[in-house]
């Protein structure tokens, strides 16, 4: 779905809100709700997902998906 350097990295897990930044530590969660996306540029893409796992890793960021309103439909977004 996206592939390159971006800003920030945006979503929801059972705690709420949370923003992945340059530099994060090594992290895994269970997302929902949505991705948004901010690249350097300063442009948001958002997309609407019912749950995925997100995993960022040594500055990788890596999501697998069920888009919303797609049947079992999985994507992989590594930025």
């Amino acid at each position: 779905m996206y592939q390159g350097q971006v800003a920030s990295i945006t979503s929801f897990n059972k705690k709420g809100k949370f923003d992945v930044l340059p530099q994060h530590a090594n992290f895994i969660s269970l997302i929902q709700r949505s991705l948004v996306i901010r690249d350097n540029k300063g442009e948001v893409s958002e997309i609407k997902v019912s749950n995925g796992l997100m995993r960022v890793k040594e500055d990788r960021v890596e999501v697998y998906i069920g888009i919303e309103g797609s049947a079992g439909l999985k994507d992989v977004l590594k930025v």
